[in-house]
C-alpha cells in the first residue's frame, strides 16, 4: 500500500514537472516569437538624430536646397539582412504630385496608398549596415501660401515572402509656408507663369535667380539687374519648374512656372 502511494506520488510529481516544463517551453516560444516581431531597424536624419514613431519634420521652403529631408535606415541586426519599404499613407492639402521620395530609387509624383519601392521590390540592408546617402523626401508644392501641407509616410519591414513583419514607424513631412514669413519681401513681377521660350520678369533690385526642376536640380542660374529681364528657357523640357529669387540680404521668393 505504501509502495502504491509512493508510486502515485512520484507520478503526480513527474506530471507536475512536465506541466512546468511545457509552460516554460511555451513561454520561451512566445518570447522568441515576440522578439522576432520587434523592429530590426532604426531611422535617423542626416545629422544622426533618431526618427521615432509620430515625429513631424517641418520646412518653411520649397527650394530643394532648403527643403530636402535626407534620412537613413539602419539594420540593427548583426546577423540578418532586412528588407524595407516606405508607404505613402496620406496627404493633407496635397496629393503627392509634387512630392519626391527617394528610397533606393527616386520617385517623383507619388501616389497615396502606394509603397516604395513599388510592387515586389524592396531596399535590402546588410547586417549592421546603413542605407547609402541620397534617400530623401522633398516637397516642391508651394500650396496656396498659407495652408500647411502634410505628407504621412510609414516605414516597415517585410520577410522573404513579402509579408509585413515587426513594428512600423510613421512620420510626417510638413511644409509650413508661415515658417518662412518675415517683414521683408521682394518686388518681383513675373509677367507670365505659363511660358515657352522666355521668362520675363521685372525687379527693383539686383537678384540672383535659380530655376529648379522637380528633381531639385538647378537648370538655370542667372544674376538679375534692376529693370525688366528676359531669361531664356527654350532648352527646358515641358514641365513645371520653381523660380527662386533671392537678394543679397537673404530674402527670397519662389514662383511656380510652367514651361510648355
Amino acid at each position: 500500500m505504501l509502495f502504491s502511494l509512493g508510486f502515485v506520488f512520484l507520478r503526480i510529481t513527474h506530471y507536475k514537472k512536465n506541466i512546468i516544463m511545457k509552460r516554460k517551453l511555451l513561454f520561451l516560444s512566445a518570447f522568441i516569437v515576440a522578439f522576432s516581431m520587434n523592429a530590426q531597424y532604426t531611422v535617423e536624419d542626416h545629422d544622426g538624430n533618431p526618427i521615432v514613431d509620430g515625429d513631424v519634420v517641418s520646412f518653411g521652403s520649397v527650394v530643394p536646397a532648403e527643403a530636402t529631408y535626407e534620412f537613413y535606415v539602419n539594420n540593427t541586426s548583426t546577423t540578418d539582412a532586412i528588407r524595407m519599404k516606405i508607404e505613402f499613407v496620406n496627404a493633407i492639402n496635397a496629393d503627392g504630385s509634387q512630392m519626391e521620395l527617394c528610397f533606393g530609387l527616386c520617385y517623383t509624383g507619388i501616389t497615396i496608398g502606394q509603397s516604395y519601392p513599388p510592387n515586389a521590390d524592396f531596399v535590402e540592408i546588410a547586417p549592421g549596415a546603413q542605407t547609402l546617402a541620397g534617400n530623401h523626401m522633398l516637397n516642391v508644392d508651394p500650396g496656396n501660401g498659407t495652408e500647411i501641407l502634410d505628407y504621412i509616410f510609414r516605414f516597415y519591414q517585410i520577410n522573404t515572402n513579402g509579408d509585413e513583419i515587426g513594428e512600423d514607424l510613421t512620420m510626417t513631412y510638413r511644409y509650413d509656408p508661415l515658417l518662412s514669413v518675415n517683414d521683408a519681401s521682394l518686388n518681383v513681377n513675373v509677367m507670365a507663369t505659363s511660358i515657352s521660350e522666355k521668362l520675363v520678369v521685372s525687379v527693383e533690385e539686383a537678384l540672383d535667380l535659380q530655376i529648379y526642376d522637380l528633381q531639385g536640380r538647378v537648370v538655370v542660374s542667372q544674376n538679375l539687374s534692376v529693370g525688366t529681364q528676359e531669361i531664356n528657357v527654350s532648352d527646358l523640357t515641358s514641365q513645371m519648374y520653381l523660380a527662386h529669387f533671392k537678394n543679397n540680404n537673404g530674402v527670397s521668393q519662389v514662383v511656380k512656372i510652367m514651361v510648355n
